[in-house]
């Protein structure tokens, strides 16, 4: 199937303000599933534009102002996307990584080192405490996909989805302790919990298409509809990189479109970059977000 993607953020400032250049993770990564035939983004002041390879094979769009001062700054980005069925049940894990627990061999290992980590990180000291009492066979599982899966789906079921407009990302127990957060929130808990059970797994920022159901007008799984989506992905080897979204408890397939993917979240915030006033200087944002299929 074809797709467009329209997305649209548009920041107002109450005088006009420089801006620092702004990168821009917003273009779809190919894979032999994907393949982006368009791709063009339109800014508010007009600027020069140049791609970066990061140091995750990203591809970033790094936008300069120059000197200009504007009130507004936008961007309009356009998307046209050819996208392939995915099963996500579609692998065959090598034969020493299909229960759990196992360990990756080299050279994996040295390659994944950034993804993995035993140790709580900072602000995700009760994620264990949760993920004994939320997860069957916590300790020993035959069928690690099965065993993930229950992980996905806790996550899912223990967590209500909110929808957060503003910056950041809450951490693992304050997710836990509210029992409530967005897409991002939802994926860095699973991330959390996922490394300190000893496996590699890293955060993906991109779009969800979710039609409408047909006669009711409802998404059944784009809960933040005009907006970005977020999940996790996790190394199975033999398989590769797989995609769990906790939001709603499934794997992902080809209706997830992954723009950056990252060890860090931080890294991969789809817009990224600063403006400079000599005082403090109020500001709106507005943002858009439209995905059609255009091949029916």
């Amino acid at each position: 199937m074809k797709l467009r993607i329209q997305h649209r953020t548009a920041h107002t400032y109450e005088r006009p303000v420089s801006f620092s250049d702004h990168a821009l993770f917003l273009r779809p990564l190919n894979s032999h599933l994907r393949h982006v035939t368009h791709f063009e983004v339109k800014t508010t002041p007009a600027s020069r534009q140049r791609w970066v390879r990061d140091a995750y094979g990203n591809l970033v769009l790094r936008c300069n102002f120059g000197l200009l001062e504007s009130q507004e700054l936008s961007f309009d980005t356009m998307t046209e996307i050819e996208v392939g069925e995915d099963n996500p049940f579609d692998f065959i894990l090598d034969a020493y990584a299909t229960g759990y627990p196992f360990s990756y061999r080299e050279p994996d290992l040295t390659a994944l080192r950034p993804y993995v980590g035993t140790q709580p990180a900072k602000g995700a000291g009760r994620v264990l405490d949760w993920f004994y009492t939320a997860v069957p066979n916590p300790m020993q599982h035959a069928d690690v996909v099965q065993f993930l899966s229950d992980l996905n789906a806790a996550v899912a079921r223990e967590i209500d989805y909110v929808r957060r407009d503003e910056e950041g990302i809450q951490d693992p127990d304050t997710t836990l302790q509210l029992g409530s957060g967005s897409c991002r929130d939802m994926a860095v808990l699973f991330i959390a919990i996922t490394r300190q059970i000893g496996f590699a797994a890293r955060f993906c920022s991109g779009y969800l298409y979710d039609p409408p159901v047909e006669g009711s007008g409802e998404h059944l799984y784009n809960r933040a509809v005009g907006s970005m989506h977020a999940w996790a992905e996790v190394y199975l080897p033999g398989a590769g990189w797989k995609g769990f979204d906790p939001t709603n408890g499934i794997l992902a397939n080809g209706f997830f479109i992954p723009c950056g993917v990252s060890h860090d979240p931080k890294a991969v915030d789809p817009i990224q970059g600063s403006f400079f006033a000599k005082d403090s200087v109020a500001s709106t944002m507005e943002v858009s977000l439209e995905i059609e299929r255009i091949d029916e």
